[in-house]
């Protein structure tokens, strides 16, 4: 992390989600329905997920924090993914009862009645409150790299955007007298909810499977290793996600005229690079190969030189 601050924000950072979302769920579930606005209510959907996606939070950070032992030797971060498996097929549910209705309403054509005007100014409130808890959890998911937070930050980001619809919804309604763009947007508020439960499916399943890093960062890991001295090519690499962490294996081709004290010394300079480069990384094993070298006599050699965190 660079700053010392960091490391209380992500303490926090799940129980300040859950207060605050908790709050615009009421607010939001409440002020939809007595002012009649069916974009709100949907809104307020948006913070329920938010609420249970920052109880889940508070549970990944905890569980996926604890250190190594024997029963799981790679740590406990695929519990951040098991646990937005759950978010993304709980809410896919719900968003798709609410999507059935919103169609019903929308067809219904003698149901619609423009909003009472107090729902705008709630719509702007959240607003407000949700671009700032988009900035405070970008931040933190950057610094821990937590998939969970960083679902927490995406869902804030779409509870902005989905405030901004249902302000202008209420403005149409009002004062362009078309009563039914209160509930297109409920429409278009559900099924961007079922996309967003989707996107955090695909990303939970990625992790379940021990998916491979991004091709950016591969491509980077590649590049600091080539860097330095004594490394040859990189022949294989292969990587893993663990929860909050990256997991890497490595082989490097040396020079086959050294020997294997040297090639030993070029892989824990590697593994060195890249813990110090490359950010989240969990754990780093790099084997050495050549074509011969000098080891007991015999033409060739190979070892790993593992670093774990």
């Amino acid at each position: 992390m660079r700053y010392s601050k960091c490391i209380s924000c992500a303490s926090y950072v799940g129980w300040v989600g859950l207060g605050t979302n908790l709050v615009l769920m009421i607010l939001k579930g409440f002020v939809g329905f007595v002012s009649g606005s069916q974009a709100l209510v949907a809104d307020a959907m948006y913070s329920a997920k938010d609420v249970v996606t920052s109880l889940l939070v508070i549970v990944g950070l905890k569980v996926s924090g604890r250190p190594l032992d024997r029963e799981h030797p790679y740590g406990h971060g695929k519990i951040e993914f098991i646990l937005s498996m759950i978010i993304s097929v709980v809410f896919l549910g719900v968003t798709a009862l609410l999507l059935i209705h919103a169609i019903q309403v929308l067809v219904n054509g003698d149901v619609h009645q423009a909003p009472h005007i107090i729902a705008l100014w709630t719509a702007i409130i959240s607003i407000l409150v949700n671009v700032m808890m988009y900035f405070y959890s970008r931040c933190v998911s950057i610094e821990v790299n937590s998939p969970m937070v960083r679902t927490l930050s995406r869902h804030h980001h779409a509870d902005a955007t989905s405030s901004v619809a249902v302000a202008l919804g209420i403005v149409g309604a009002h004062y362009l007298d078309m009563p039914s763009i209160d509930t297109a947007v409920a429409l278009f508020e559900t099924a961007h909810l079922m996309y967003l439960g989707s996107e955090v499916f695909r990303e939970a399943y990625k992790g379940l499977m021990d998916g491979s890093a991004p091709p950016e960062v591969q491509e980077e890991i590649r590049q600091q290793a080539m860097k330095v001295a004594g490394v040859e090519e990189v022949e294989e690499l292969k990587s893993r996600l663990v929860g909050q962490d990256l997991w890497v294996d490595l082989v490097i081709r040396v020079d086959e005229g050294i020997t294997v004290d040297e090639a030993s010394d070029i892989s824990d300079d590697v593994s060195d690079r890249l813990i110090r480069v490359i950010p989240h990384m969990g754990s780093v094993h790099v084997k050495f190969t050549a074509e011969s070298a000098e080891q007991d006599g015999s033409d060739d050699f190979d070892g790993y030189s593992p670093v774990t965190l």
